[in-house]
């Protein structure tokens, strides 16, 4: 660090005990204090706010800012009350007079910052968190081409800091995290209020809590870091064992030692064997698994804990279809296993292959009709025709039973996992557009429209999962999107089953903007300028709602990042779609633009009086 030394005036102009402000040439304000025969100097601007500190008050050796009451040890700069520290500077006293170095030893200070950033993150403080990362930007250290300004630093601290104290894994914070960075990139969210409500969803999420298995009543009392002697690098099958036995702390340091040799890629193939064998906590393993990987990708400091975060969430996950409701889909699961696949999007190995299991995989559809014959070799992974789709997809949002079956048969014919995941998606998009609002009015039932955005999610990560899985693999996602979507049938509203509006969004003729009408929760005036949409109009619709998604749909952070995340879901479902239309963007509308209850205290309350009185759960979806 190069010294840069500026005078500031003869020794006898700085009175003892007393605030002195002094400036240098480029008009920088350095307060200055005369204590115990030592000048001390600090950035006169307070952290806070940026009020003077010169005309603050200073007893036994602290600061105290005049409008606030932020406090700082003028001998450290440390702050004992308020928030962030401040900025100290060198000083010195040649030949009766004051100097000061202006230099900043830069490492020192990234330390600083960065420590005063995951303090605002463990406190859940949003706006010093702010602060202290565009302190942390100003430094010059990011790298423009991220996409993420000068805040790159700031949401890598806060990604590796969320996910080293998640209690239980990566949870919505984190994959609110990714898609906002998503969003900054392209343009579409400002990075600055990104930041701050990134930051509240992961400091609300992980308030004063340490890292995870250290500290004062935390749950092992131990680190899961010590390194596993006896770790293959050639066996990541054990990583899934561990999870399957719940050894967290096993599945979590072998995590962290694939990662550190092998990378993403190592910690997608070690984990998508479990992935794949169930839908996870309502579909969070592998929609948490998708945004996880995408932040290791773009966070390349953060990748270890990121990851091992996603592993702990998987080691904590309530296997969904290993539970009676689904056994339509163990059932699926079973036959899958037993098809021969292979090659490209999971295409059975030959037709000879695929009517072998023909007896085992083909049922009889919905309307009584038989299963098609096998597909030819060069045509088995090709996308559906438009006709075939729109059978597939009835049969999806008909029923968990057909949907799997249908999803197994198609398997069976040849039909390539990702083309029967974007026609899954399609499907998640129609019935969250169905949702019954009712069921969030009834107080016996425990249900709510998040529950159905789930479906659209899970297809969602399962087709990003699919692309670099194994064949079978791929497969399994398919059947369980599937089997997700068709389970949620109950949720549609029962009168107008095929309708786009949710029941009393009454079309409306076209008049302004759709983030107009979304700003009035105007349902039906969104719904009637959505349809007036071409393509290129419903691609700059998601971006034209996304601020609104992330900074004014919702207010609790759980809500915030299920506004984010399935608007990033249908866009992403629409753009990857062969055969797009309004569907995605209406399933938005419906979800997005209602005023929806953050808190429902009185179905709580019903639930829990209802469960003393009789003993029985409450109604479900299924």
């Amino acid at each position: 660090m190069k010294s840069d030394w500026i005078d500031l005036g003869p020794l006898s102009e700085f009175p003892a005990e007393q605030p002195v402000l002094r400036k240098d040439d480029a008009g920088r304000r350095f307060v200055c204090v005369l204590r115990g025969g030592e000048v001390h100097a600090l950035d006169d601007r307070c952290p806070h706010q940026g009020y003077p500190l010169s005309q603050g008050a200073l007893r036994g050796g602290v600061l105290t800012c005049a409008w606030h009451n932020w406090k700082f040890d003028i001998a450290t700069g440390a702050c004992s009350f308020g928030g962030e520290p401040v900025r100290r500077y060198a000083t010195r006293v040649d030949g009766g007079r004051v100097q000061l170095n202006r230099a900043i030893d830069t490492a020192a200070e990234v330390r600083r910052l960065v420590a005063g950033l995951r303090e605002a993150i463990l406190r859940d403080e949003p706006a010093r968190a702010l602060r202290e990362g565009l302190r942390l930007g100003a430094l010059g250290l990011h790298r423009a081409e991220t996409g993420l300004g000068s805040l790159h630093l700031a949401f890598e601290v806060l990604a590796k800091d969320g996910a080293e104290r998640a209690e239980h894994g990566f949870d919505h914070g984190l994959a609110l995290l990714a898609d906002l960075c998503t969003w900054i990139e392209r343009g579409w969210v400002p990075a600055e209020e990104a930041f701050v409500v990134a930051a509240h969803a992961v400091g609300e999420a992980s308030a004063r809590l340490g890292p995870r298995g250290k500290g004062p009543g935390r749950a092992g009392g131990g680190s899961p870091l010590a390194r596993i002697a006896d770790f293959e690098l050639d066996e990541p099958e054990k990583v899934s064992e561990a999870l399957a036995a719940e050894r967290r702390d096993e599945a979590e340091a072998r995590m962290r030692e694939l990662v550190e040799v092998r990378g993403a890629a190592g910690a997608r193939r070690a984990l998508m064997p479990f992935v794949a064998q169930h839908l996870f906590d309502y579909g969070h393993g592998a929609i948490f698994l998708a945004k996880a990987l995408e932040l290791a990708g773009r966070f390349s400091a953060a990748a270890d804990e990121v990851l091992a975060a996603s592993t702990v969430q998987l080691a904590w996950a309530t296997a969904d279809t290993s539970l009676p409701p689904f056994a339509a889909t163990r059932a699926a699961l079973a036959r899958v296993a037993e098809l021969p696949l292979s090659g490209p999007e999971g295409a059975a190995a030959s037709v000879a292959s695929v009517a072998s299991v023909a007896s085992v995989a083909s049922v009889a559809s919905v309307d009584g009709g038989a299963a098609a014959p096998a597909a030819s070799a060069s045509t088995r992974a090709a996308p559906l025709d438009p006709a075939e789709r729109a059978a597939f997809e009835a049969e999806v949002l008909a029923g968990e039973r057909q949907a799997v079956e249908a999803t197994v048969r198609w398997l069976a014919r040849g039909a390539g996992p990702l083309a029967l995941l974007g026609a899954i998606g399609h499907a998640a998009a129609l019935r969250l557009a169905r949702f019954d609002p009712a069921w969030e009015q009834r107080l016996d039932a425990e249900v709510g429209v998040l529950d159905v955005t789930h479906a659209v999610t899970f297809a969602e990560a399962a087709a990003a999962l699919g692309r670099e899985a194994l064949p079978r693999e791929a497969a399994q996602l398919a059947v369980l999107a599937a089997g997700f979507v068709g389970k949620l049938r109950a949720a549609d509203v029962a009168h107008v089953a095929h309708a786009a509006a949710p029941a009393g969004a009454a079309a409306r003729a076209p008049g302004g903007t759709l983030l107009q009408a979304a700003e009035a929760r105007d349902v039906g005036g969104a719904l009637a300028i959505a349809r007036e949409l071409d393509a290129a109009g419903r691609r700059r619709a998601f971006a034209e709602l996304a601020p609104f998604a992330a900074f004014d749909a919702a207010v609790r952070p759980i809500f915030t990042a299920h506004a984010v995340k399935t608007l990033e879901a249908l866009q992403r479902l629409e753009s990857s779609d062969p055969q797009p239309d309004g569907a995605y963007l209406e399933a938005l509308l419906t979800y997005l633009v209602p005023v929806r209850r953050e808190l429902h205290a009185r179905r709580i309350a019903a639930v829990a009086r209802k469960f003393m009185a009789d003993g029985r759960p409450p109604e479900g979806l299924y």
